[in-house]
């Protein structure tokens, strides 16, 4: 952290996490997710070369790569038929001289809910409602310190939330996740069907969203690593109206 830099924030961050390896549970590496796992190796470079520990992934995705998500995704052509985990962190570590780890197959909160509670920090760029409510509402059984970062969009529009999982004491501010903004995701039904063409798929959303999203969440981490805490938890965005509207805390 920059003690240039140094002020009161809404929501300091933890002072272990200034000091210690940050670790995060990245789960889905598809459209923000690849682009946010791109977001952390940079985040997890220059933090480094500040002196600080730098960061440990983990990524889930049980996906492989088509068609329609090169250039949409950060994927190319070489990647078609990987899984989309182990052909981004295979590239991370070998770029950047990592050692994160990829789960090539989906996170299901009954089987995997030990290993979640011990994360810093667990990004959701997942494209189903109601794992966000299940994910939710298991964490609330529990007492841990990780935070939740959400991301979301539709066509041109998206959304990033950073929260609390579960209970905590260890920061006098209680941020509120996005299962406490929208309730409502408990029990809402999704169209995932996959798009078959890249036509198809640019007709569901815009070329540039998923960056745009992963730009808020890169910008988040970065100044609670960086700065030291924030004075807002997300942002509402419109690509086609260029806005971004902050999540005040």
């Amino acid at each position: 952290m920059d003690t240039q830099l140094v002020k009161h924030f809404k929501f300091p961050t933890p002072a272990h996490r200034l000091r210690k390896p940050v670790k995060i549970c990245l789960i889905g590496v598809g459209g923000t997710g690849s682009e946010v796992l791109a977001s952390l190796a940079r985040i997890d470079y220059a933090i480094r070369e500040l002196g600080h520990p730098g960061l440990h992934v983990t990524a889930w995705d049980g996906d492989v790569v088509e068609r329609p998500n090169i250039g949409r995704q950060a994927f190319y052509p070489a990647d078609l038929g990987h899984n989309k985990a182990l052909v981004s962190i295979q590239r991370i570590n070998y770029l950047y001289g990592r050692d994160w780890v990829a789960m090539p197959r989906m996170f299901i909160i009954d089987q995997e809910q030990r290993g979640y509670w011990d994360y810093d920090l667990l990004i959701t760029s997942v494209d189903v409602a109601q794992f966000r409510a299940d994910l939710a509402k298991c964490a609330n059984n529990r007492h841990t310190n990780c935070l939740w970062l959400d991301t979301g969009n539709g066509e041109s529009t998206g959304q990033v939330i950073l929260g609390r999982l579960g209970h905590a004491n260890e920061n006098p501010v209680k941020l509120p996740s996005v299962f406490d903004f929208y309730p409502e995701l408990d029990g809402m039904v999704d169209n995932n069907t996959p798009s078959c063409s890249m036509e198809e798929a640019l007709a569901n959303q815009d070329l540039p969203i998923n960056r745009a999203i992963a730009n808020v969440a890169m910008q988040l981490i970065w100044s609670l690593l960086r700065q030291g805490g924030l004075d807002y938890q997300g942002a509402f965005i419109d690509i086609r109206k260029g806005t971004q509207t902050p999540v005040n805390i």
